[in-house]
Order: C-alpha cells, then sequence, then structure tokens
C-alpha cells in the first residue's frame, strides 16, 4: 500500500511540475541576456602600437560626430586623426598640416558644440585650438605662458595655459579647460591643476573668446578637486561634472581615497554638495566603486559614463539619483602599468616595453570580451540616424571601441 501511494505521490508531482513549466512557459523559455560587446574598432584593421596609418600610440580622448566618425587624439603619434564609421582612416592632422612643423603640439582633450566645431587641447603649445567641421583649423584660444601658481590667476596672466589637457564645450560653444602642469600646481606630493573658462564672444559674422574673470572668481572646482581632466555637461540640469583622480584623505574624510565626481553648477562654478560614485555618511565618504583612478566622462540625456582607468571598466550612473546602473569592462590581463612588471612566457607586458614593439598586446588582449588596458577619454553622441553610441580609448591596446548605447542601458 505504501508503495502505491509513493507512486501515486511521484506521478502527481511529475504532472505538477509539467503543469507549472508549461504556465510559465513564456518566461522561462526566453534566453538570457548576452553579454555587452563591442560593435567595431579603430583602426580597423588595426596592428598595435606604433605611427602606422592602422595604429595609434596612446591615444588619450575621441570624440563621435553626428555622422558617426571619430576623431582621435593620438598623442605619442604627436597628431589627430579622423576614422570614418566603418574604422578606416579619412584624415590625419599635425603640426605640419597646422603649419607648426617645429612644434610638438601634443593634442590630449577632445570636446564639440552644437555647431559641428570641433575643439582639441595642444598641450605642447598652450592654447585650445577651434576646427571646423572639415577639420581645418579656425583659430587657436588662450596662450602659452609658465608662472607661479600663485601668479596664475592674476589679471596680466588672463587666458594663460600651461599645460591644458581636460577639455569640455558647451553647446553653444564656451569652453572649460584643466590645465595640467605638475610642476606648477602639485605642491608637498599633493596635486592641484589650473582651471579657465573661455566665453565665446560672436559680433556678426566673427567669434572670439574672452576669459570669463566672473566664472573664474570663485574656483570652486579647485578647492573641491584635486587632480583631474575628465569632464562632462548636462545642459539640461545646467551642470558640470568633474572627474577626481588624485583625492586627498582630507577630502570629505576620504580615508580610503575613494574616487569620485564632483558636481558643479555650469554658469557660476559653485559646488553643488553632491559627489556621484561614492556613498556618504554625516558628509564623509564611506564606501565607492573606484579606488584608482577615474578618468573620461561624457554624458548622453539622464546617464553619465564614466571610466575606470585601472580597473578598465566603464560605470554608467543615473545622473539624478547617482546610482549606478550599469557597467562593462575589465583590466586586460597582458598588460601592467609603466612602474610595474608583468612577464608571461618570457615577455614583459608593461608600458615600456609595448612602446618598444616586444609586446603586442592588443593580439592577446580580446576586444570582444572588452579587455581594456588603461582605458581613458569616453564619448557618447546621438547619430544622425538615431541610434547612439558609445566610444572608448582602450589606450595601451591602441584602440578605440564603439558600443551601442541602448544595448549597455538595456543590459
Amino acid at each position: 500500500m505504501l508503495k502505491v501511494i509513493s507512486i501515486r505521490f511521484l506521478i502527481f508531482v511529475i504532472s505538477f511540475a509539467i503543469f507549472v513549466a508549461c504556465a510559465f512557459k513564456d518566461e522561462t523559455s526566453v534566453p538570457p541576456k548576452s553579454a555587452i560587446s563591442p560593435i567595431n574598432i579603430y583602426p580597423n584593421p588595426q596592428s598595435g602600437y606604433g605611427s602606422a596609418a592602422d595604429q595609434l600610440a596612446q591615444p588619450d580622448d575621441v570624440e563621435i560626430m553626428k555622422n558617426g566618425d571619430l576623431i582621435v587624439s593620438d598623442v605619442d603619434n604627436n597628431r589627430i586623426q579622423v576614422f570614418s564609421r566603418n574604422g578606416s582612416l579619412q584624415k590625419t592632422i599635425n603640426a605640419e598640416t597646422l603649419d607648426m612643423e617645429k612644434s610638438d603640439i601634443v593634442p590630449t582633450g577632445i570636446s564639440s558644440d552644437e555647431a559641428g566645431y570641433i575643439y582639441v587641447t595642444l598641450e605642447g603649445i598652450g592654447s585650445v585650438a577651434r576646427f571646423n567641421s572639415d577639420m581645418t583649423l579656425d583659430q587657436l584660444i588662450g596662450y602659452q605662458g609658465k608662472v607661479s601658481s600663485a601668479e596664475y590667476y592674476l589679471r596680466e596672466n588672463d587666458g594663460l595655459l600651461i599645460k591644458p589637457q581636460g577639455l569640455i564645450v558647451s553647446r553653444s560653444g564656451d569652453i572649460y579647460v584643466a590645465d595640467m602642469d605638475k610642476t606648477i600646481f602639485r605642491k608637498d606630493g599633493v596635486y592641484n591643476f589650473g582651471f579657465r573658462k573661455f566665453k565665446q564672444i560672436v559680433t556678426g559674422h566673427v567669434t572670439s573668446y574672452t576669459y570669463d574673470k566672473e566664472y573664474a572668481a570663485t574656483q570652486e572646482v579647485t578647492r573641491i578637486m584635486r587632480k583631474s581632466e575628465g569632464m562632462a555637461i548636462s545642459e539640461e540640469r545646467g551642470l558640470l561634472f568633474v572627474a577626481e583622480e588624485k583625492p586627498q584623505k582630507s577630502q570629505f574624510g576620504n580615508s580610503e581615497k575613494f574616487r569620485y565626481i564632483g558636481v558643479f553648477d555650469l554658469k557660476t562654478g559653485k559646488f553643488q554638495n553632491r559627489l556621484i560614485g561614492v556613498e556618504m555618511v554625516d558628509g564623509k565618504i564611506t564606501t565607492g566603486y573606484s579606488k584608482d583612478s577615474i578618468e573620461g566622462l561624457s554624458v548622453l540625456g539622464d546617464y553619465l559614463f564614466a571610466v575606470d582607468e585601472k580597473a578598465g571598466r566603464v560605470d554608467c550612473y543615473n545622473i539624478d539619483s547617482g546610482e549606478r546602473i550599469a557597467h562593462f569592462g575589465s583590466r586586460a590581463p597582458y598588460y601592467c602599468d609603466d612602474e610595474s612588471d608583468c612577464v608571461m612566457d618570457g615577455v614583459n607586458y608593461n608600458e615600456q616595453n609595448i612602446i618598444a614593439g616586444g609586446a603586442q598586446v592588443h593580439l592577446l588582449n580580446d576586444w570582444h570580451k572588452n579587455e581594456l588596458a588603461s582605458p581613458d577619454g569616453v564619448s557618447t553622441m546621438t547619430l544622425l540616424t538615431g541610434e547612439t553610441i558609445l566610444a572608448v580609448v582602450d589606450q595601451w591596446n591602441s584602440r578605440i571601441l564603439t558600443y551601442d548605447l541602448a544595448d549597455i542601458l538595456e543590459k
């Protein structure tokens, strides 16, 4: 009798399981979402670190244009590269094409405005270059000089730039620049930087720039931040976001030196008492997502994208809530920074060996798996086709990766 009951019970269990499976067939049959994958690399094809047309050498920043073209600051090659959407090289801008043959222009940060002008910080000559949409030079903003940090903001030095790097431009063409000369702004081992805003002035058909003294009066950006290059703007909210690379323990009780993103008023430069990327209790930072370095920033709609350089990761935050809602990327297995050694199978995968050609990391670090080697700049754009694209600089793999932004936010 007991055996019969057990068989009946077993049949009941099996029948119930089949019923449940059928009842929830639509939900359980949906395949799991796949991992986020890049949609292209630039250059395409690529052959690693170098000066050839299919190579980059320590690229620093990237800007996506509305037609899908990518503009890249190719720092160690002292040039700006323009790639078509399919990854082929369209144009090269260097000291020779700019009639500056004897100069190391050292292009670094890149941004653009609503009218389609492109702006690039030329660290080597202490200026911001404004280019027309065809990448012909329109004008240079700022001038190079070298003064002490105490003299930097004196009236006679308005517009002076020492080694401009970080750059963001508003839709209307106002320019925000981070000036990063370590010998001037670093004191007793503590980093800082110079910060300039140039206001666009349009008179008739002539566009010029003037140093915004009113904006500079507070200098809250340099009081809150210590070493910053990555910046982004949310025009709708009137906010400027600035990434912190080298925080001090004294800042917000940040004993673990978590990296964060400071939020400032775009018009006045006033700190908005908000930090993104960390959690705070009683005004002190208690935890965060990044403990090494936040580099590039980019805003698209409600979302702020931040590059964690050492972790090989891109984080996505909801601007209003500050919540991290997505992230992708991992530190490349075949890569170590300039101060380290990591020998595998007799090859040292540090930066010096990459430069020398002894470590061809781009052949080993899988771009399909988002294996990023010291990622830096990031850009987002809604193209004329309606697609939303994100591009990130995969610096020591000597390439740029692009992603379908809708795919990232969905997953």
